[in-house]
């Protein structure tokens, strides 16, 4: 087991991402990031082939995105984040907002529902 203090490693975009190099797994990763009170406009972007979780640790945040409505997350939420996303987060409070977003990739999840799709025609091939 590897331990990541990952609030020690922020780095001047407000974010440090925990990926496969150092995690050591190929299907997920986790973002940790700080908002500074009222900061504005940092970009949410999972991209084509990932899926997000933004959960809120401290503060409200508010998400606004290329026609969406506009979300308001307070400490404790989380709002899923589909492939494809373009979002925009700003801090609501006068003090430091803290989040982590945990994203994974969609294809091998696809591999995965292809082979349990596989499996169950060969179940019912068997059974007939």
């Amino acid at each position: 087991m590897k331990v990541f203090p990952l609030s020690e490693r922020v780095d001047r975009t407000g974010e440090v991402a925990l990926g496969p190099d150092e995690s050591g797994t190929l299907t997920t990763y986790l973002i940790y990031g700080k908002l500074a009170p009222g900061e504005t406009g940092r970009r949410l972007r999972p991209g084509e082939g990932r899926e997000e979780i933004l959960f809120v640790i401290e503060g409200t945040v508010r998400l606004e995105g290329a026609g969406r409505s506009d979300i308001t997350c307070h400490s404790g939420w989380a709002v899923a984040l589909p492939e494809g996303s373009d979002l925009w987060l700003s801090n609501l409070t006068s003090r430091p907002a803290q989040y982590v977003i945990a994203g994974g990739f969609t294809e091998p999840a696809r591999f995965l529902q292809e082979l349990q799709r596989e499996a169950r025609r060969e179940q019912l091939q068997r059974e007939s």
